[in-house]
């Protein structure tokens, strides 16, 4: 799905079961659980992200995700709970990341799935 045009912008919460790219402003939270979240270059995403990949151009915010790609060209300032990120050579990062965190979410989410 894409949702997007430079001249918009939204504000809210935003649920989806399928992978989102966004170009545009948005401003609010972001649940993808199990889905991949693109920015998109003239993206301007303020929110709190949570999916299972994200791959970032522009955003401010806080992340959880399995794996987050930050490209070359990104500028984010955002604080990251995944045990995967990968930083573009070139890309603007300014936050915490937490890798450990990630893992335990993990082990727990899948130990809530196989109990009854």
């Amino acid at each position: 799905m894409l949702i997007g045009g430079r001249g918009l912008t939204i504000k809210g919460e935003l649920t989806a079961e399928e992978d989102l790219t966004i170009d545009g402003s948005f401003e609010g939270s972001i649940d993808l659980a199990g889905h991949h979240l693109v920015t998109g270059a003239d993206s301007n995403v303020n929110a709190s992200v949570t999916a299972n990949n994200v791959t970032i151009r522009r955003l401010e915010g806080h992340i959880t995700a399995e794996r987050v790609d930050i490209s070359p060209t990104a500028l984010v300032d955002a604080s990251v709970i995944a045990p995967r990120l990968a930083l573009g050579d070139g890309a603007t990062f300014n936050g915490a990341v937490n890798t450990e965190r990630a893992r335990a979410a993990a082990d727990i989410a899948r130990h809530r799935r196989k109990t009854p």
